[in-house]
């Protein structure tokens, strides 16, 4: 069974409610692909997230739970995801805006599509969906993005701190001007993505680049105008007024796929291994008949220097055979170690939401069986 193990830290705690906030609810995103506890521990990541978006004050999930369990609306848990439904849920809940949506896994594809329900006009206000790729890392910050487009796009936004070895230099972002030399704290309110770093002074190289932006870090970026280079390039988290809270771990496990990585890289070698030891068959039949020609011709006095080709083709074929049966022996090996890692392995769940997983390092020694051809 292949596990995914994703660690998240989150920034920041929960913004104190004010009067004027929009109430909010998060109500069950659906999984598809993805078993339940995980779409459970992702949609804690999403009501983390939200506590701490300004404007908003997010009802906590047990009083979700019991307004919605009560016997009078019963009904509302057979809900579709139809918007006319969502906005009787979100005025049972007593909110204004009412999140949901769903999180899905195929193979190495993910996909997420939420939408925000504005429960007085009845209707959906706005709806992020994307998909990802063979980047199962990039899963968490994209939910997270998405997050705060349905909610706050204006808070969507990163930072740079350009450092540069002299004063009085002009830095623009954008072609806006940003600030003078040395600048005293990050350039912020930047949308994540590519922008333009301009840093100019009169008798010095000036520069020009594209610094990538992430959402809620900040780009260090250290430039040499001499050479007119970047010569570091880093990212670090946004400081932030709420403070910070201990790393949380969540793990997101698919359901077990039909046959494991291990197993298919068991198979492969294998299979590896016995075309290998063909080619070796090959090779050691072929040296094999060169000793018979070389034999006949001891036994008729023939053997002369015109064999001498004959013969070393002969050792030759023999040496690639030997050599072809040493690697199909060494793969040989090598996918009975894969066969009992699975075997060992395969059964064993995570341990939960503690973020602990163990490392298992396997190392085969050179060996494996061999068929020797001597010539």
């Amino acid at each position: 069974m292949r596990k995914l193990t994703v660690v998240l830290l989150l920034a920041g705690v929960a913004l104190p409610a004010r009067a004027d906030d929009v109430r909010l609810a998060i109500w069950r995103l659906k999984p598809l692909g993805l078993d339940a506890p995980t779409t459970e521990r992702l949609e804690v990541l999403l009501r983390a997230e939200a506590s701490r978006i300004r404007g908003f004050a997010l009802q906590e999930a047990k009083q979700t739970e019991g307004l919605l369990g009560r016997a009078d609306n019963a009904a509302l848990l057979e809900c579709g995801g139809e918007t006319a439904c969502l906005a009787k849920i979100g005025k049972a809940l007593g909110v204004d805006k009412l999140i949901t949506g769903v999180i899905g896994a195929l193979g190495e594809d993910y996909t997420y599509d939420l939408k925000l329900i504005n429960v007085a006009k009845v209707q959906e206000e706005i709806r992020i969906n994307g998909e990802l790729s063979g980047r199962e890392d990039q899963l968490i910050p994209a939910i997270r993005a998405a997050l705060y487009k349905l909610m706050a796009p204006d808070q969507l936004i990163g930072s740079v701190l350009v450092e540069v070895p002299v004063q009085g230099a002009e830095v623009l972002v954008d072609g806006k001007p940003a600030g003078v030399t040395p600048l005293d704290k990050p350039i912020g309110n930047l949308r994540p993505g590519s922008h333009r770093l301009e840093i100019r002074k009169p008798g010095l190289t000036a520069f020009q680049g594209d610094v990538p932006v992430r959402f809620q870090q900040t780009t260090r970026v250290k430039v040499d105008l001499d050479s007119s280079a970047v010569t570091g390039l880093s990212y670090e988290s946004e400081g932030g007024d709420a403070g910070q809270v201990p790393p949380a771990a969540l793990v997101v496990r698919k359901p077990a796929p039909g046959i494991s990585g291990v197993q298919v890289a068991a198979w492969s070698t294998l299979g590896a291994g016995a075309a290998v030891a063909i080619v070796g068959g090959i090779l050691g039949w072929r040296s094999k008949v060169n000793e018979d020609q070389v034999n006949e011709a001891v036994e008729m006095g023939t053997l002369d220097k015109s064999y001498e080709n004959l013969i070393q083709r002969g050792k030759n074929l023999a040496l690639g055979a030997n050599i072809s049966f040493g690697v199909a022996g060494g793969a040989g090996l090598a996918a009975l170690v894969l066969f009992i890692v699975e075997w060992v392995g395969g059964g064993s769940e995570e341990s939960g939401a503690s973020g602990d997983t163990n490392n298992a390092k396997v190392e085969a020694a050179p060996g494996g069986a061999a068929l020797r051809f001597t010539f």
